[in-house]
Formats: structure tokens, C-alpha cells, sequence
């Protein structure tokens, strides 16, 4: 017997303002710990840290920088960023651009963005194209990775600058352009990079009808109706009965897919077919014609009827597709299940329209639809992804190709379209991996008209990597012959990090070579390229030489000679012929005579990212390849030439990591390189750079140096430009080097600034003339943190490569020759500590620079700025440590001059206030953390003094921007209507505190109404938009601001001297005030630009009878800043409660107001009689005091009145199954309550049919008897105490029955029995008794026969019986036997042969058995004759014959 004594358990009463605030408390920690395990989960968090090298190895980017920031910005919800919203922003801004009053940089065209270059620094190029339309050959269009389109008149002239297209969304990354050679007026641009997945999305196929001047997106985009969904979601949805649910599906394994996004669903109306099991000619084909067939499983009369025939007559018949439905044959073990339809030995290529399979219960459904009305189905296949339970992020098509072919004078445009699983890990976290962009609806898209588009599929063919006849690849290069046939090569499947390891179970779908047919309607599989041990290959890229050979370029596995298999490129040439026949070469690739690029990998293990091929169209010898460096072939690739270098030393001077070779149509010889430092252009002789304000450079970080820092004064930074060089035999300590130096020479210049770029180190650019200047790299690698010192009396520039591996100042208060500035190193490690990117601050006025050191560690560097003792010598540093997770944002108080205070954001949005951090041993350290922050700190900013403090975060799906004016006591949150898109920085304009920038995904946004609760915000578009910001810098004194972009180099603007303007701001948010009585507040007001108009202050929704003083007036003339001082009054007769106030200050031209909150109270809020210092319900009228419990509450207020001990409850469980004999019992304890206070009892829940009715308890014992199991409730109500109730829960229960797990081991001399249901067990083995009250019991068996039994300590629980036959013989038992005897089996086989023979040794029967346990075989012998029988068992390991006596 089980008793279980319920305690009491207070009922908690609490006010609405109460719940709502512990509710909203608790989603904030919920959003919050959920973010961290996001976080944690984060699909980079093994591969931020890799090297260059080790991520080479993985095949991953070289740059880790995208993979923070996805972590970053992600919704901390979904665990991913939201990037399609870009898009869709986007096209809700166009028609938004107006001209507006002048404030904010980019607010008007009149103080427009002005871009600053660097001139002669760009960044990834690989979309490029000579302009049809231009006679001379001279004009270029070029399109940045990162986004936008630019236009270059004269690519002959290194002077000749390149400008942004207007009419196309600045962040759209280009990865090919072409255009129509029969209208040269229209062009094609496509997006995305589909072997960087994340770094540069797709977002579909732009057209421009107008020579390059406006564009539209025509295919692949972003739509309305696409939502993030989960993968092999396969939808039939009968359309014509609004309240079905949807179908599920499988499509068959052959015949063409079905369409999806971008294309349109199947949608027509359905026929059943006649004969409805499709085995024979459909004899309503009129009916069935260009609609979809519905057909049955099986056969009428049991032919032989596939599903390659039913899909056959239901295409004969005319359907558009056919749909099979289960058919419940009626036998034994039928199950309603969906299969996938196998073409059987059909001839798969004949099947031209699409199938598939649904329930039993599914298809006569629909079939009964049919019969009362015309029914119409949608077949809805929205990813072709083939591994189940990816979010699949839909219409972010990366177009990898882009062709358009003149068909006798009929322009065809083919798109090679293709999705991306997110991230670029391979092999390193397995099935984490879960988002897809793009609907996996992969495949060559063909239209003549833009808008009415068809489908090819690259069908991968039959062999060990697939077994699926309408399985597809993913098409990356598509060429035209010289007969005008369309040629496509493969990558791999966006699915393939998710098949196994890179080396184990490589990536399948790459190295795939297939034809068009002269139509253009259909691919022809060609021939594949394999690897070491049969690998397929990866990406591959393919060409045609003039004479009509095939190169093709394929990153494969190959065994390096060292040991280790690589994936690296391999060349291969032949003729078509070749091809076809698999008699294709492989060619010798390049080597590279740089030292740092191996010889067996001139892609330097990043080929699958920086790779370009073309061959020559007239010259059938000449052939370039591009890997690192640049190489050109003149005997069809027979063997290569360097043809450039990335320093310049073995070569020509041009940028690493090619990726297109563009052939001017009209002039061969006229030839344009993509790379990731922009565009070569080659026109005989050698390869120039040609990035003349091609501002396509890649900004982390921004810095300007204060303003008159510079006056009267003159300094010269070194740094790199290859394009200056020479080769100095001297350099190298005589080993030689390449020496290219470029001089900037600052003196007296007002614009200095300096940013950290990706690929392209540190530059500093110096300008008077506020537009474009060169930029000198002086960092060199990768540049990351850039700071100038804010004391102009010591000039320096701190920079940083990345992590804290190298941390450098450059000192430019001329310690060198020539008034040359000298770097100084501050640190130097390996250990890769902080981020790739590494935030960072510096406080000039103690010469300490702040950095994150990881783990919510900061590293501090001091004792440098004296610049004494070595340059090379890693300066002083200390560790200030617990600041929450890892640091993403980090900012030095301007204000303070008497210790360094810092203030760290983390990526958990924890934010902390370190005073005193300049002191290594000493520092103070407080959280101040907002109650609502969620998600990661991005940045930390001022405004006027220290008080007013703006934080804004990374991600996705939060309140992005927040403000404080009292130092982080209490923050508003201030996003406003700002579109749900990542915030990188903000700046409070210096002109007019109600006018606030930041810089987001899409370009800098600004209000001028930041005080108001709800801010209105708007795109500062004029000269710069749609482009990430990634940092911005305020110049004090003249307001100007500097803003770095993710692919569009560096912009300026300034806050102006707009209209006359002025702003109020109080730091009383909440006033609480006794009735009869008054307050008093400030209001500051700032006044802007000459402001002088009378002004009108007034509040709105007081208690009524209130009274308002203004001092000095509540109307007068502002020309100067000041304060007003407001007085409220509350009358006697004012409502308690809680009045939501607005303060507002009106002038002729202007409005600005913010929000109060008054609370009302009184000596005697709930006017008893009794005021609130004594009264024991202060807030309910209680006039007897009534306190029961005599704990300081009054009754009527007190959630729990009743003493804790006034109430015990016992229950007693069911002693059996349905014996429905449970019992509660109540007893009460009258000792500490009134006499007269009696109780009445409810019960609700239980079981079905349970019907208490209350009853008013009589005495101190109660009970309620033969109660079945279930979970109950019980309260307890009184008259004595109005509204009072307390309840328990209560659980009846039932014995269970028992449960035996038995498991023979593998000597199978010994059983282990595992028990549940009961507290004690017996066990009876062959008249054997053990007891046990243990979980598990180990047994001992016998040979031959063991009989087991097991009983728990009640016989309702049931009995469990099991024999068991331990032996490697076999028995019959009973023998002799009557009617049936049992066939024991020794050993462990499962597949058994039994046979049976009589005296005369004539074979009866012979059986094959699947056994297992237990290990016996019913036979039955009552047919038999009396005798004497023989009974033989074959197995792999018991080979017995036994005798059987039948009576």
C-alpha cells in the first residue's frame, strides 16, 4: 500500500502589472538563454580559430570574418541570421525616395554620401563585360562580390574612373555579366556566389533593357509568398475544398521533377483513370488530355501491371501527370504507406511528365470528390533537398552562369541556377548543418521572352553514387560550342555536407559534363570527371578553344606524391568526340614559381574559391588558367607560363585569387581579369590594373584623426604598392626582395583617415578636397582595428592585423628619417586569441588600447605611448576578466580624463561599465545591462555627457537600438519603425540631439525624432545606400562623419546646419504623488541653429482638477538653452492609480513631446478609514482588520489567509487495477481558525464521468471513498472570507502491470531479466522459487527446456511466462504427440531449414524458418498416420535429426 500525504501550497494572488512584468522578465531570459545555446551552437564555433591554411584544408573561405558576423547577427530565435528580409526591404523602400530637409548625412541630395574611395583599391571582382553597344572597345560594366554595378567609358586609360549604376540595389553581389546579341542594349546581371554560400547571396537574374541604366530583377528573387519552411515538404492540395488538409507525397523515382520556385506549381484539374488501375489503353483519354490522371495501385485481374506502365498509359492518354494512389489489397500485414515508385525495366528516358504516390485513404478521398464535382489539385514539391528537416530559405537562387544564345535570330537565355546549403563547414559538423538558401529547385532555366521560363535538369547519372533516375546536380559553367550547342558542367549538391566526412563520404554531383540538344529543351549526360579512388569531382569550370576542344577545370582528389590525398585542380582536355567517348587528357597544370604556392596546387588549396578559365575565341593555342596567380598556355595547354604574381616578384604585378577571364566579342586580343582585388585589363603586352575608383574595397573599421591635428605639420607614411617596385638583390639580407614603396605625404591635410580592409591591410588616405585620394596600405594581410590617438599633440594610428596576434601603432611623430612615421609592434602571439575581426578601444589620454581577448576576457596594452626603448618589442599588458561571454562591442567614456572608463558589450548582450581600467590591479566593474537587451551588443556610444549612453545590437528579430539618460540605470528601447535588419554603429548628431544615424545592413538610417517613444526612421539614401556599414567615426568640431562599407570602400558626410530646431529631455520618467498634494520636475531644452520662436509647453491625460505651474512660464520666447520647471497638483478628489502622461512643447514650426508616468496614492488609498501606515490591506477596504494567519496581510488581501497548517490531505492509491477503491482523507486543524469558519469542498478532474457535487464539511475529519485513478483537484472555499479559495492537486493511481525485459546472453547459459510495475517479484525457473525487490535479476539456465515465470507482490498485475530452449541439439515436445508438437532449436541461427521424413525415409515437407527467439517451431501432425517419423533441422551451425512418435 502506497500513501502519499499532499502538504499545503499557497495560492498565489498578484496584481496585473505584477504578471505582466514577470511574464515579459521571463520571455527576456527565455530569448536570452536560448540565444546562448545558439550561440554554442553555432555552426562555426570549430572553425573560427583555423589559420588560413587549416581552413584551406577544410575548403572553407580564408577569411572567418562572415562566420562571426553570421553569429552575430542572428536571430536569436531561429539560430540564423534573417538575410532574406534584405530583399524584401528593399523593394518596400522603392518609390520612398523623396527630397527632405537638410540635417543628416545621405538625408538629401544636397548633403549626399560622398564616396572616398580608396582610387586605387578595390575588392572580389568576378562579373565583368565589355559594352556591346561602344565601337571602340573601350567601355566596361563590372559588377563588386559585394554589391553593385559600375561603368568604366574608356578601360584604355589607367586615368579613366569607374562610376556606380544607379539603377540597380547597391548591395547585390555580382557573379556574371552578359548580354543579348541580338538586342546589345539588354543585359543580364547574376547574383550570388554560390561556392561562398553565406558571404554573397543570390538573390535571381537582373535585367537591363536600357544599356546598363536601369535594372529589374526577372527571375529567382525574393516574393511575397516565400517563407522559410522545412525541407521534403511535398504538398497536394485540393484546391477546390477550402477545409482539406494537405496530402503528402513521394515523387517517383523516374520521369522529370516537378516544378517549383521560381517556376509554378502543377495545378489541374484530376480524372480518374478507366480502366482505374492503368494496366491497359486509358479508354477516357479525351477526358484526361492536358489534365493530371488519378490511378490505382495494383492490378484488376492480377497482370503483371508496374509503374512504369501506368505512368506510361496515364502519358499516352494525354495527362499532364499522374497521380497513384495505395490499394488496401485486403492481406494480412497491408499497411497505408507512401513508397517511391521505381520505373521497374521501363525505359526511363520515354517518361516526359511527372508522378507520384499517395495513401489509400488519400486517393479515394479525392476520387469520391470527383465523383460529385469537378475537383482541381495543386502538387506542391518546394525543395528537391533529399535530406529531411533543413530550413529552406527560398527564393535566394546564386546564378552561376548566365548565356544568351542566338537561335537563328531567336535569343535564348539559360541560367544556370543553384542553392547553398548556409555554411561552408565541410565535415566538421555533420548533421547540425540545417539551412538551405535557395529551394534546391537546381537546374538550367531557359525563357526567350523573360518572363515565361522552363526547366532542364541536369539528370545525375546511374551509377555508386546514386541510385535515383531523376536525381539532379548542380550546374556551375555553361559554355557554347562552335556549333552552337550549349554545354554544362557540374558542382557538387547543395545537400553534401550532410552525406558524411569529406574524406570518407565525399561530396557527390561535381565534375559533371553535359550537352543541350539543338533545341536548347534537354541536357545529355557527356562524361564525368572522378578523382583518387573514384572521387567525383567538385566545382568545374569548362571552355572551348577556337578549334572546338573542350578544357575543362575540375577540383578533384588527386594523391599529391607526399603521402596525402588533396583536393586540388586538375586540367583535362579533348575533343568533343573524346569527351563523348571517355577519351578526354589530363594536362600537366600550372607550377607556380611562388614560393608559397605548392607545386602540386596552384590554387593553393582555395581552388573551389579563386579559380577562372578561357580559352582564346580565334586562337585555338592560346588558353588562360587563373588559380593564386595568372597563367596563359600557347599550345592549348600543353604546358603554362606564369603570366602575373601577387607581389610582383617572378611576374607582372597583379592581385591574388582569380576568378573570370572576359574576351571582348569584337576583339579577342582584348582581354579583362577578375580578381579579388579588382580588374586587369589586357590589350597586348602586359596585365594593368584597372581600379581607378572601382570602390569596390571591403571596410571592416574606420578612423579619422582629429581635426587640426595635422595643421602646420608634415609627415610621410610607407606602404606597399607592387605597381611602384622594383626587385632589389639586397633586400632579404641578401637573398633578394621585392621592394615596392608608396609615399603618402600628409601636411597640413583636414581629411586623414584610415580603415581596416579585407585582403588589402590598413590604408590611410589624406584629402582636402572631400572626395577620392589613394589609399596606402601601411598594414599589410588582413586589416582589422584602426584608431587614431584624439590628442593632437601626439599623433599616432593604432592598427591591428587579426586576432591579438598582431596589434601595431604607427607612431607619426616623425621618430624616422625624412619625417617618416615608424610602426611600433604592441603584440605578438599565436594563439589566435579574441575574434578574426578583433573589437577594440583606445584611450588616448592614458595610451591604453582595449582588446577583446575571448571569453569575456579583455586584454589591455599600456606603457607604449611614450614610444621609448625597441619598436619590435611586444609592449606591457594586462587581463580584465569576467565580462560575460565573448566581447563584441568595446567603447572609452570621452568624458573622464581622470581614469580610463570602458564599456564592454558582449555577445550575449551583457553590458558592463569598468571604471578605473587604466588601472591594472584596480578596477571596478558593474553590469548594467538592460532588463530588455536580447541578442548582441554592436556598439556603445555617447551623447552629450556620460549619462546619455546608445547601444544597438547585430541581430535579427531584437529591439536593435537602445538609449539611456542616466547612465544605464534604465534604458528605452528605440528601434521604432526601423525595418528587422542587423545595426553595426550609431552616431548622436552633435547639431540636434533628436537626430540619430546608424549604420545597418542596408546603408546609414536616421530620425529626427529620437526623443518620441516611437522613433520614425528613414533611409539616408542620397549617394550611398543598400550596403552594409560596418563602422562610422564622428569627427568633432566640424561634425563630419566617415562610414566604412562591406564592398563599397569609404563615404563622408557631415552633419549640417539645418532649419532652426530644438529639443527637450527630462531625466523624471516617473513621478508619484499624494493626493492633495504637488511635485515639481525639469524639462532642459536645447535650442539648434539659431532657434528663436515662443514656445508652449503642456501635458496631456492628467487626473482631473489637476493643476499645472510653469516656471518661468508655461509660453515664452526660446532663443538660448535652459530649463523649465514643472509643478503638478492632485486634488483631494483625484482617482487613485496609474496616468499615462504626455509632455509637449509646441512652436510655430515645431513639436516635440515625451512620455511621464504618474501614479496617484493617498494616506488612505482604500478609503476604510484606515490609513496606509497601519492598515494591513492598504489597497482594500478591511475595516475589521480581519488577519487570521497573523502575518501583517489582512485577509481580504492576502493570498494565502488561512494558517499554512490548516489543511492535511492523505490519499490512498487503488490496491488493483480497476478495483476503484482510491480514498482521500481530510483532516482539519480548527486550533488555528475561527470556531465558526467552515469549509466546502469541491473535486473536478478524474476519470470520465466523474461527478462530485460540493459538500460543506461538518466536522474536523472528512472522506471521500471508492474513487477510481485519476488527477484531481480539490478546493476549499468559506463564507468567512470572500473570494477565498485554496486547491491541491491530488493523483489516484493504479498498480501497473508488470513488465518483464528478458535477454539470453551471448554464451546463452545465463538470462538477465529486467522488471517494472511492481516493489518486489517472484520468480519461478523449472519449480524453482527466487524472490527479488531489485530491478534486474540474473538467471542461471539449464540445458534443454527452462520454464520461467514471474509475478509481482500482487496477482492483478498480471504474469509473465517465457521458455527458454538452451541447447545446440534440438527437442521435440510433447513426443509422441496427437495434433501439434513443438520443434525446440538449439543454437543461435536464424535462417533454419526443417524437414520431415517418414520410416522409409520418403521426404514429406521441407520448410526454411526465420527463428529467433523463442527458438520453437508449431508443427502439426494430426494429418499424419500413427508412427514413427523423422524430423531434420539444417543450419549454419546445427545439423540434428530427431525422432517423432505420432499416436
Amino acid at each position: 500500500m502506497f500513501e502519499k500525504k499532499i502538504k499545503h501550497i499557497a495560492l498565489l494572488i498578484v496584481l496585473t502589472a505584477f504578471i505582466y512584468e514577470y511574464n515579459y522578465n521571463n520571455e527576456i531570459e527565455y530569448l536570452r538563454e536560448l540565444h546562448q545555446i545558439n550561440l554554442k551552437n553555432s555552426p562555426f564555433k570549430h572553425t573560427k580559430k583555423l589559420s588560413k591554411s587549416e581552413r584551406k584544408e577544410l575548403k572553407l573561405p580564408p577569411n572567418p570574418y562572415n562566420d562571426r558576423i553570421w553569429e552575430l547577427t542572428m536571430d536569436p530565435v531561429l539560430g540564423r541570421p534573417r538575410t532574406e528580409n534584405l530583399f524584401k526591404i528593399q523593394e518596400d523602400l522603392e518609390g520612398l525616395e523623396k527630397i527632405r530637409v537638410a540635417g543628416v548625412p545621405g538625408e538629401n541630395p544636397d548633403m549626399a554620401w560622398v564616396p572616398r574611395g580608396p582610387t586605387n583599391i578595390a575588392g572580389r571582382t568576378n562579373g565583368i563585360m565589355f559594352d556591346p553597344n561602344d565601337s571602340s572597345n573601350k567601355k566596361v560594366f563590372a559588377g563588386g562580390v559585394s554589391g553593385g554595378i559600375f561603368v568604366n567609358e574608356n578601360i584604355e586609360d589607367e586615368n579613366s574612373e569607374w562610376n556606380m549604376v544607379q539603377g540597380v540595389p547597391r548591395n547585390l553581389p555580382i557573379s556574371v555579366l552578359t548580354y543579348d546579341p541580338n538586342n546589345p542594349t539588354t543585359f543580364y546581371a547574376g547574383t550570388g556566389e554560390h561556392y561562398t554560400g553565406g558571404d554573397a547571396l543570390g538573390n535571381g537574374l537582373w535585367r537591363s533593357t536600357d544599356a546598363g541604366a536601369t535594372w529589374e530583377n526577372i527571375f529567382g528573387g525574393r516574393s511575397d509568398s516565400e517563407e522559410v519552411f522545412k525541407s521534403e515538404v511535398n504538398e497536394l492540395v485540393i484546391t477546390t475544398q477550402t477545409d482539406e488538409n494537405p496530402i503528402s507525397f513521394l515523387q517517383a523515382s523516374f520521369g522529370p521533377n516537378l516544378p517549383g520556385p521560381p517556376l509554378s506549381y502543377l495545378e489541374n484539374e484530376i480524372i480518374v483513370a478507366n480502366p482505374i488501375d492503368g494496366c491497359s489503353t486509358l479508354s477516357n483519354s479525351n477526358d484526361i488530355q492536358g489534365k493530371i490522371v488519378l490511378i490505382e495501385d495494383g492490378s484488376i485481374n492480377s497482370s503483371n501491371c508496374d509503374y512504369f506502365k501506368k505512368i506510361t498509359e496515364g502519358q499516352n492518354a494525354g495527362a499532364k501527370a499522374v497521380i497513384v494512389y495505395n490499394k488496401d489489397t485486403g492481406e494480412s500485414g497491408w499497411t497505408d504507406d507512401l513508397i517511391t515508385m521505381g520505373p521497374g525495366s521501363g525505359d526511363i528516358s520515354s517518361i516526359t511528365i511527372p508522378s507520384i504516390y499517395i495513401k489509400s485513404a488519400d486517393g479515394n478521398k479525392i476520387k469520391n470528390y470527383i465523383s460529385n464535382s469537378k475537383t482541381d489539385v495543386r502538387i506542391i514539391k518546394k525543395t528537391n533537398i533529399g535530406v529531411s528537416g533543413l530550413d529552406v530559405v527560398p527564393g535566394l537562387f546564386f546564378i552561376n552562369d548566365v548565356i544568351v544564345r542566338d537561335n537563328e535570330g531567336t535569343s535564348e537565355v539559360y541560367v544556370a541556377a543553384a542553392s547553398r546549403l548556409w555554411t561552408r563547414i565541410l565535415g566538421t559538423r555533420g548533421t547540425d548543418q540545417s539551412t538551405v538558401l535557395g529551394s534546391a529547385h537546381d537546374g538550367i532555366y531557359k525563357t526567350t521572352d523573360g518572363i515565361n521560363w522552363t526547366k532542364i535538369e541536369l539528370y545525375h547519372p546511374i551509377d555508386v553514387d546514386n541510385d535515383i533516375h531523376n536525381k539532379t546536380v548542380v550546374p556551375m559553367d555553361m559554355e557554347l560550342d562552335k556549333d552552337n550547342r550549349l554545354w554544362v558542367s557540374s558542382t557538387m549538391s547543395s545537400e553534401y555536407k550532410l552525406v558524411g566526412d569529406w574524406i570518407n563520404n565525399p561530396p557527390k554531383g561535381g565534375g559533371k559534363i553535359y550537352r543541350l540538344n539543338e533545341e536548347g529543351s534537354a541536357a545529355t549526360f557527356i562524361n564525368e570527371i572522378r578523382g583518387h579512388d573514384n572521387d567525383p569531382a567538385r566545382r568545374t569550370e569548362i571552355t572551348f578553344t577556337a578549334d572546338n576542344k573542350l578544357i575543362a577545370l575540375a577540383i578533384a582528389p588527386k594523391s599529391t606524391g607526399d603521402g596525402f590525398i588533396r583536393v586540388v585542380p586538375n586540367i583535362y582536355r579533348g575533343t568533343i568526340a573524346d569527351w563523348i567517348a571517355g577519351n578526354f587528357q589530363a594536362l600537366d597544370p600550372p607550377v607556380d614559381p611562388d614560393s608559397s604556392v605548392p607545386d602540386y596546387d596552384f590554387g593553393r588549396g582555395q581552388s573551389y574559391y579563386s579559380i577562372s578559365l578561357g580559352a582564346h575565341p580565334t586562337d585555338p593555342a592560346i588558353a588562360f588558367i587563373g588559380g593564386i596567380n595568372l597563367f596563359q598556355s600557347t599550345n592549348q595547354g600543353n604546358d603554362w607560363g606564369v603570366l602575373t604574381n601577387r607581389s610582383g616578384r617572378d611576374a607582372q604585378y597583379l592581385h591574388a585569387d582569380q576568378h573570370s577571364v572576359i574576351f571582348n566579342d569584337k576583339n579577342p586580343n582584348l582581354i579583362l581579369f577578375g580578381n579579388d582585388g579588382g580588374i586587369g585589363y589586357f590589350s597586348g603586352g602586359s596585365i594593368l590594373p584597372r581600379n581607378n575608383k572601382f570602390h569596390t574595397a571591403q571596410y571592416y573599421t574606420v578612423a579619422v584623426a582629429p581635426l587640426g591635428m595635422f595643421d602646420n605639420y608634415t609627415t610621410n607614411v610607407y606602404g606597399d604598392d607592387p605597381l611602384v617596385g622594383s626587385w632589389d638583390p639586397t633586400a632579404d639580407n641578401g637573398d633578394g626582395g621585392y621592394v615596392y614603396t608608396l609615399v603618402t605625404t600628409i601636411s597640413g591635410h583636414k581629411d586623414v583617415f584610415a580603415g581596416g580592409m579585407q585582403d588589402n591591410g590598413t590604408s590611410i588616405q589624406a584629402d582636402n578636397d572631400n572626395g577620392f585620394s589613394i589609399g596606402n596600405d601601411f598594414g599589410s594581410g588582413d586589416g582589422a582595428g584602426t584608431m587614431f590617438s584624439q590628442k593632437n599633440d601626439n599623433k599616432y594610428i593604432v592598427y591591428a592585423h587579426t586576432y591579438n596576434n598582431s596589434n601595431y601603432v604607427l607612431n607619426m611623430n616623425n621618430p624616422g628619417t625624412n619625417n617618416r612615421s615608424l610602426w611600433w609592434r604592441i603584440s605578438s602571439n599565436d594563439d589566435d586569441e579574441g575574434d578574426f575581426i578583433n573589437k577594440q578601444a583606445l584611450d588616448s589620454n592614458f595610451g591604453v588600447i582595449y582588446s577583446n581577448a575571448g571569453n569575456g576576457n579583455v586584454r589591455a596594452y599600456h606603457n607604449w605611448d611614450d614610444f621609448t626603448g625597441s619598436r619590435g618589442t611586444v609592449k606591457d599588458t594586462y587581463v580584465i576578466n569576467g565580462l560575460g561571454t565573448s566581447t563584441s562591442a568595446l567603447t572609452v567614456s570621452p568624458f573622464n580624463t581622470q581614469s580610463s572608463i570602458l564599456y564592454v558589450g558582449s555577445d550575449a548582450g551583457q553590458l558592463y561599465k569598468v571604471s578605473n581600467a587604466n588601472n591594472p590591479n584596480n578596477q571596478q566593474k558593474v553590469q548594467i545591462t538592460g532588463d530588455g537587451f536580447v541578442g548582441s551588443i554592436s556598439d556603445i556610444e555617447f551623447g552629450k555627457d556620460e549619462n546619455h549612453i546608445f547601444v544597438t545590437f547585430y541581430n535579427y528579430g531584437v529591439e536593435s537600438i537602445w538609449y539611456s539618460n542616466d547612465g544605464g540605470e534604465n534604458w528605452s528601447a528605440k528601434e521604432g519603425d526601423l525595418p528587422d535588419l542587423p545595426v553595426y554603429n550609431i552616431i548622436q548628431s552633435p547639431l540636434d540631439e533628436d537626430e540619430v544615424i546608424v549604420g545597418t545592413e542596408l546603408g546609414v538610417w536616421f530620425t529626427n525624432n529620437f526623443s518620441s517613444s516611437n522613433p520614425t526612421w528613414k533611409q539616408a539614401y542620397a549617394g550611398m545606400k543598400d550596403v552594409r556599414v560596418t563602422d562610422m567615426d564622428l569627427r568633432k568640431g566640424d561634425n563630419k562623419v566617415f562610414a566604412s562599407t562591406y564592398g563599397l570602400g569609404i563615404y563622408s558626410g557631415v552633419f549640417q546646419n539645418s532649419e532652426p530646431t530644438f529639443t527637450i529631455n527630462s531625466n523624471t520618467t516617473y513621478l508619484e504623488i499624494l493626493k492633495g498634494t504637488s511635485k515639481s520636475f525639469d524639462v532642459n531644452y536645447n535650442v539648434y541653429n539659431d532657434f528663436n520662436e515662443e514656445v508652449e509647453f503642456s501635458i496631456e491625460g492628467l487626473p482631473a482638477n489637476s493643476t499645472v505651474n510653469y516656471t518661468p512660464s508655461q509660453k515664452y520666447i526660446i532663443d538660448s538653452d535652459g530649463t523649465l520647471s514643472v509643478e503638478i497638483g492632485i486634488s483631494n478628489d483625484a482617482n487613485l492609480g496609474t496616468y499615462d502622461l504626455k509632455f509637449k512643447a509646441t512652436s510655430e514650426s515645431k513639436s516635440r513631446e515625451f512620455d511621464i508616468t504618474l501614479k496617484v496614492t493617498s494616506n488612505d488609498n482604500d478609503e476604510d478609514g484606515i490609513n496606509n501606515d497601519i492598515d494591513n490591506c492598504p489597497e482594500t477596504p478591511n475595516t475589521d482588520q480581519s488577519d487570521i494567519d497573523n502575518d501583517g496581510i489582512g485577509d481580504v488581501c492576502d493570498p494565502n489567509p488561512i494558517p499554512q497548517n490548516v489543511f492535511s490531505l492523505n490519499i490512498k492509491n487503488e490496491t488493483c487495477r480497476s478495483s476503484n477503491n482510491g480514498e482521500i482523507n481530510l483532516s482539519i486543524n480548527s486550533d488555528v481558525i475561527p470556531n465558526d469558519m467552515k469549509f466546502t469542498i469541491s473535486i473536478s478532474g478524474g476519470p470520465s464521468g466523474f461527478n462530485f457535487a460540493p459538500e460543506l464539511i461538518q466536522s474536523n475529519e472528512w472522506s471521500k471513498n471508492n474513487i477510481e485513478a485519476g488527477d484531481y483537484r480539490i478546493c476549499f472555499t468559506t463564507s468567512s472570507i470572500p473570494n477565498f479559495e485554496q486547491c491541491f492537486n491530488v493523483v489516484i493511481t493504479e498498480p501497473q502491470d508488470i513488465t518483464v525485459l528478458s535477454a539470453i546472453a551471448n554464451d546463452s547459459n545465463t538470462m538477465n531479466l529486467d522488471f517494472n510495475g511492481s516493489s518486489s517479484y517472484t520468480i519461478t525457473h523449472n519449480n524453482r522459487v527466487y524472490k527479488t525487490s531489485n530491478s534486474n535479476f540474473k538467471l542461471d539456465l539449464v540445458k534443454g527446456l527452462n520454464f520461467i515465470k514471474v509475478v509481482g507482490d500482487k496477482e492483478c498485475q498480471g504474469t509473465y511466462e517465457e521458455t527458454v530452449f538452451n541447447s545446440e541439439d534440438i527437442l521435440l515436445s510433447p513426443n509422441p504427440a496427437t495434433n501439434t508438437t513443438n520443434l525446440w532449436i538449439g543454437g543461435n541461427d536464424e535462417e533454419v531449414s526443417v524437414s520431415m521424413f517418414d520410416n522409409a525415409g520418403r521426404l514429406i515437407w521441407i520448410k526454411d524458418n526465420n527463428i529467433t527467439n523463442p527458438r520453437s517451431i508449431d508443427l502439426q501432425v494430426s494429418n499424419l498416420r500413427p508412427g514413427l517419423y523423422y524430423i531434420k533441422v539444417d543450419s549454419k551451425t546445427v545439423r540434428q535429426t530427431a525422432k517423432l512418435v505420432k499416436k
